[in-house]
């Protein structure tokens, strides 16, 4: 014989479950002679459950609801306040696993090409918009077409003339200020906006000297503020590719030691060689652990040697395939550190010392050019690139 449980059965076992959840949650506010009323109605609930008393059940199902309702009138109505309870415990949830298990990390640069892809920005002479199915794709590749003629005549704000936002965690993009309340937005990074797509060049704003000590990130770039700009007038055009955003282990180096040849990420705090203004804070790099505690390391171009012997992990050989002036797949082997700003070619790692190094080899500062990474800055190994659906997509390896 086959058996079920009615309906109306199964809607009292909901009730029940939730009065109970609202008296163990709201138990220390609720009033004594509201809490024993509650505690009878629940009570006669169970009764009519157990004699499947079903018109009885849909008068307690009533009479419930409006106790519990009006039980704390100062409160906020019970969907409401259910709806932003589960919103609370999701974020808590999340910023837990992002502090503790796994974090998400955009790739920045163009120092782990070809194995990451960065930003990159590269200015047009023509419209690059494509059509449907071209914009399609290009949102799956996070691939961004620019083509942006100012809708707007004024001058740019002298205190802010832009700023850079973010849309979810995948589309970086920037607004121009107006001094009358305006904004343009353009779908681009900042530094890729004024740089490789040319933003001062189309305003005609003059380049700003910079020193060290500039706190300001927009005089770093060249907008002062203040500059004119007329309705019609082009103000970007290019093709920007937002780089790829990885997960990062945050786990495993508490269970075991950095294996050489992965793909990691760390923090550049106590790194003496990378100047970061101190109000930024610590930035995370990703590069790829060439040398652990004890190691020698010695570049002799094209190749890695690690303690005399060339360099045998699996990442190691792809990066060594290729020669600079004859790539493999991308890869056109190590460089020496003079192609990269000088720097170290030959190095003994002391204790509790790591060495990063990029598979763009040529174009990577890395610890050949700023020194070791302590062992107090690693984050975890890189597991799995999720955005963009390209060729890149997967595990890290």
């Amino acid at each position: 014989m086959l058996f079920f449980t009615p309906r109306y059965l199964k809607h009292a076992k909901l009730l029940h479950k939730g009065v109970t959840r609202f008296i163990n949650y709201k138990r220390d506010l609720l009033p004594p002679a509201k809490l024993d009323e509650i505690l009878a109605l629940r009570g006669s609930l169970e009764e009519a459950m157990r004699q499947r008393d079903r018109e009885r059940i849909k008068s307690l199902n009533d009479e419930l609801n409006r106790v519990c309702e009006k039980a704390l009138p100062d409160a906020m109505p019970g969907e409401l306040a259910e709806n932003i309870e589960v919103i609370f415990v999701t974020v808590v949830l999340a910023l837990g696993i992002r502090a503790y298990i796994t974090q998400p990390f955009q790739i920045p640069t163009g120092s782990m090409q070809p194995t990451l892809n960065g930003i990159t920005a590269e200015a047009t002479v023509e419209d690059p918009t494509p059509g449907l199915l071209g914009r399609v794709g290009a949102f799956f590749s996070s691939t961004r077409y620019i083509n942006v003629v100012s809708d707007h005549e004024g001058t740019l704000d002298r205190s802010q003339p832009i700023t850079e936002h973010r849309f979810l965690i995948f589309m970086p993009y920037c607004k121009l200020h107006f001094s009358d309340g305006h904004t343009i937005r353009i779908a681009a990074p900042q530094r890729q906006l004024l740089d490789e797509l040319q933003l001062v060049k189309h305003i005609h704003s003059q380049p700003v000297e910079t020193t060290n000590d500039t706190p300001d990130r927009r005089m770093v770039y060249g907008l002062r503020g203040g500059e004119p700009i007329r309705k019609g007038q082009l103000l970007a055009r290019g093709i920007v590719r937002n780089g790829d955003h990885v997960l990062v282990d945050k786990v495993s180096y508490h269970f075991r030691t950095p294996t050489r040849g992965e793909v990691f990420v760390f923090t550049t705090k106590h790194i003496r060689g990378i100047n970061v203004p101190e109000e930024q804070g610590a930035q995370h790099y990703i590069k790829r652990l060439a040398g652990v505690p004890g190691d020698l390391l010695d570049v002799q171009s094209p190749k890695l040697f690690i303690n005399d012997k060339e360099a045998g992990e699996p990442g190691f050989k792809k990066v060594m395939q290729g020669t600079r002036d004859t790539p493999v797949n991308g890869y056109r082997g190590y460089g020496f550190a003079e192609n990269v700003g000088g720097g170290i070619n030959k190095i003994k790692l002391r204790p509790e010392d790591y060495f990063a190094m990029g598979d763009n080899s040529y174009n990577s500062s890395d610890s050949r050019v700023w020194g070791p990474v302590p062992e107090r800055n690693l984050v975890g190994p890189a597991l799995f690139c999720y955005w963009p659906l390209t060729r890149h997509w997967g595990t890290i390896k």
